[in-house]
């Protein structure tokens, strides 16, 4: 026999009306109350038909999540906290992988908007602001994550980078290096050209001079840190420590170091960003700036049915913290 709204009601000993609100996503229903009716729905195994519901409240309850690299495993963990926190609040999600290209970015939004999602949450290159005025135009709900593209009519969910990346370099002095080389990110991203910001700026407080030869432009992989490494190996003056603008081009570092018979941290000391899984497992051990990227991923969800359900006040910016997590590479 098919479970109905009413079964749950009865079940939960609450209104129909409360049972309602909560499959809706609707405001004034207690966090307990709202729990006790989500546990039951998963019990009874209840399965209202979206599609009727969703033309009757003109929603889908979809995400849609633009993505630039799924292949950096930052992206994944933020991607499971999206679903995971989706899913608790009754809405699916649905994810686009666009490489960097702007024009995938611009195809991603299309077909979220063919498919009719309530909104989005978008991690989007420099030279795509105009898509999200369009959608601002059109007072579609969006998120902006980790990336900021759009300031001032969209909100943000992501770190200080300039702040953190200042950290990183400032421990690194204060460690006794003085010729500390950077390798950025993809420079199309405001995520590496703030990070760039705080490593100059650390640099400059200590009265040392910028040398263009030791900033090599990555674009946040692997590959692309392991021949930055190589460039600046071959230079007459190399550098004593790197940081790398992430964990995972971090890693190519490590890699072309190891290739040079270079030991970490005697012969050159390595930071990374973001601490990903792989920054515990490398050896040694990798010193980086955490994200809370399970934090960004919630906080996103939360900020974008806010706005999806007419619940969101003034537009800001959610800036969470990182944190310096000292290991054994530099």
């Amino acid at each position: 026999m098919k479970v109905t709204i009413k079964d749950i009601a009865k079940e939960a000993d609450v209104s129909v009306t409360t049972v309602s609100r909560v499959l809706n996503n609707k405001p004034d229903v207690g966090d307990d109350t709202r729990a006790k009716i989500l546990k039951i729905i998963d019990e009874m195994n209840y399965n209202p038909n979206s599609v009727a519901r969703g033309l009757v409240m003109q929603k889908t309850h979809t995400i849609g999540l633009i993505i630039p690299d799924i292949s950096n495993p930052f992206f994944p963990q933020v991607a499971r906290a999206i679903e995971d926190k989706a899913q608790k609040l009754g809405y699916s999600v649905i994810f686009f992988n666009t490489d960097n290209h702007l024009e995938r970015e611009r195809k991603a939004v299309e077909l979220f908007k063919s498919k009719q999602v309530d909104g989005l949450i978008v991690s989007l290159s420099l030279g795509n602001e105009e898509i999200l005025k369009e959608l601002k135009a059109a007072n579609f709900p969006v998120v902006q994550i980790d990336r900021s593209v759009l300031s001032g009519s969209y909100p943000l969910v992501s770190i200080d980078n300039k702040d953190s990346a200042y950290q990183m370099t400032e421990y690194m002095l204060k460690k006794g290096y003085r010729k500390i080389a950077h390798i950025s990110g993809d420079l199309n991203t405001t995520t590496a050209r703030k990070r760039l910001e705080g490593y100059k700026k650390a640099l400059k407080e200590y009265e040392l001079e910028i040398n263009d030869d030791y900033i090599i432009e990555g674009d946040y992989t692997q590959h692309s840190g392991f021949e930055a490494m190589q460039k600046l190996l071959k230079l007459e003056n190399p550098p004593a420590a790197v940081f790398a603008a992430n964990d995972l081009s971090a890693a190519g570092v490590y890699k072309a170091l190891f290739a040079a018979n270079l030991k970490i941290p005697v012969d050159i000391a390595v930071a990374g960003h973001d601490d990903i899984d792989i920054a515990s497992l490398l050896r040694p051990e990798l010193t980086t700036m955490r994200q809370p990227k399970y934090s960004m991923g919630e906080r996103a969800v939360t900020v974008l049915l806010r706005m999806i359900n007419n619940q969101a006040a003034e537009i800001k910016d959610h800036i969470l913290k990182t944190n310096l997590i000292i290991r054994e590479s530099v």
